[in-house]
């Protein structure tokens, strides 16, 4: 490879383009040999090259604005930093994984989306974002690289943190009670940092929350943190909503002013959510969501059908106090709190960890009433199969356009209901975290075929009733018999299954609420 010229990238680009696609990127390490700026220009021409770009055009990526110095080149680079990727995307920016050339290291670049670039509000929050995350020196928080402006448009290096989010870890994983108060000692002790140094999150949510690959919890995105200390004009106006429905504290919903005890209300609603599965304020709406916050209090973890131990509960409730001085008087003592509990989680069985579903029908670990109610769709199961072939049977003893109507209304209906019952039972062992809005919208489907199931039988009974009085009476036995167990039993076995609190019922169709950020009136804000 020595007779590859050192920083000449066209040279390099060339010859990667004549071997094997699977061979070029192992090439392209070998041939710049640690020099990161030559293997991003390499790789980027690559890039361009694969997506019909071609050398000398225009190239702008995402919403990133681009260094036109370096356009010619095929070169996604901002200033001293070479884009890779774009890794997220939202309403307080985009994020792009990125190269910096000057200290040869990975980070991430977030800027405004193109759009919104000139909008002096969002130019703020992401300044504040910078300040904020600047003031905090700690293992549990992103660090903030630089703050820069090129050709316009601000530009936020932050520390590169790979992993997952916690909301990915809690669609994916099932938690136990030890890493669930290992996760949230780490939240805490970062928290409480930035509380001491004056700076409130203020949306705090498992969007936000980083764990790295080897275990190690992160805090992003202070993009709408308030600072105490800063003397600058805040970009929030009074009375504003700032933040995201279903973690907001109370006096936050009322765009009242906020201190570190928001950010513990936030807080409890994340560790609950990790505890159960479900955010206990979530609701149909963000009016709703918002409604429950401000009145409802959620019940005890050791009443949602999981093992928590008394102290957990208290330390959650204390969090949820509708009250700020009903809170942790500092964020510390929280910390140190959970920290005792870690301490004693070794003696505590795991979390039997419950699907992500809505607030409005958590469902509890497999129990007898769960055993009845797949007992009960087994059985109706068996029940309409099994009529397909005595409808067969006796069509030829009715008129002959009738017995053919009865017979394509109880296959149809068989069909339809033994699937959707089948596809529940499927759905709530393997997907749990869907099944409460699958169960919504197959009922009323399983109730219409039900119901033509039962008006098949009774028009076969009808014609049938005066040539062969003994079928008749077994099918109209039939039908009450189907009658009870789809309208009575049922609905019962459901109930006692996937018990539904006081009003939390969620009718179908109905989306949870969303987690887009708000500003009054209740309106989206991304």
């Amino acid at each position: 490879m020595s007779s590859v010229p050192r920083g000449d990238a066209q040279t390099l680009f060339h010859e990667a383009l004549g071997r094997e696609p699977a061979g070029r990127e192992a090439f392209i390490d070998q041939a710049c040999a640690g020099d990161v700026q030559l293997r991003a220009q390499v790789l980027m021409l690559l890039d361009a090259h694969r997506t019909g770009f071609e050398s000398g055009s225009s190239l702008e990526t995402g919403s990133v604005l681009l260094s036109p110095d370096l356009v010619a080149s095929a070169e996604r680079r901002v200033g001293p930093y070479i884009i890779r990727e774009e890794i997220g995307r939202g309403g307080m920016g985009v994020v792009y994984l990125a190269d910096d050339t000057r200290l040869s290291r990975r980070l991430a670049l977030k800027t405004l989306p193109s759009d919104l670039s000139r909008d002096s509000v969002r130019r703020e929050r992401l300044r504040i974002e910078a300040r904020a995350a600047a003031m905090l020196t700690h293992p549990g928080i992103a660090t903030v690289y630089a703050l820069e402006e090129w050709n316009g448009g601000l530009y936020l290096a932050v520390e590169y943190v790979p992993g997952q989010t916690l909301r990915k870890l809690l669609e994916t994983s099932r938690p136990a009670l030890g890493e669930v108060i290992e996760i949230a000692v780490q939240i805490a002790q970062a928290l409480a940092v930035a509380h001491g140094q004056g700076v409130v999150h203020r949306d705090l949510k498992p969007e936000n929350i980083m764990k790295t690959p080897v275990g190690l919890v992160k805090v992003l995105d202070f993009g709408v943190a308030r600072v105490e200390s800063m003397g600058s004009p805040h970009p929030t106006q009074a009375g504003t909503i700032v933040g995201t429905p279903g973690y907001m504290s109370p006096e936050q919903v009322d765009g009242r002013p906020v201190d570190f005890r928001s950010d513990q209300f936030s807080f409890g609603v994340l560790l609950y959510e990790m505890v159960t599965g479900s955010n206990p304020f979530d609701g149909d709406s963000v009016t709703t969501t918002i409604t429950r916050i401000l009145t409802m209090d959620p019940p005890l973890l050791s009443k949602m059908g999981v093992v928590s131990p008394p102290a957990l509960d208290r330390l959650v409730s204390r969090c949820l106090a509708k009250d700020p001085a009903q809170r942790y008087h500092s964020t510390q003592l929280l910390a140190t709190d959970l920290e005792q509990l870690r301490n004693k989680a070794a003696a505590v069985q795991s979390v039997p960890t419950r699907p992500r579903t809505a607030a409005s029908s958590l469902a509890p670990p497999v129990t007898k009433a769960r055993w009845w109610w797949q007992f009960h769709h087994v059985v109706a199961t068996l029940l309409f199969t099994g009529m397909i072939y005595p409808a067969w049977r006796f069509r030829a003893l009715l008129d002959p356009r009738l017995g053919l109507a009865v017979l394509l209304a109880i296959v149809a209906s068989a069909a339809a209901t033994t699937s959707l019952r089948l596809n529940l039972i499927f759905t709530a062992k393997h997907y749990p975290n869907v099944f409460t809005a699958h169960r919504i919208r197959s009922t009323p489907w399983m109730r219409a075929g039900d119901i033509v199931f039962l008006v098949a039988l009774m028009c076969a009974a009808f014609d049938l009733g005066g040539r062969r009085p003994e079928l008749a009476a077994v099918l109209v036995g039939l039908c009450v018999v189907t009658a009870i167990s789809a309208f009575i039993i049922e609905p019962t076995t459901t109930r006692a299954a996937f018990p539904v609190r006081p009003g939390t019922a969620r009718g179908p169709g109905k989306p949870r609420a969303k987690s887009g950020k708000l500003a009054r009136p209740l309106s989206g804000e991304p």
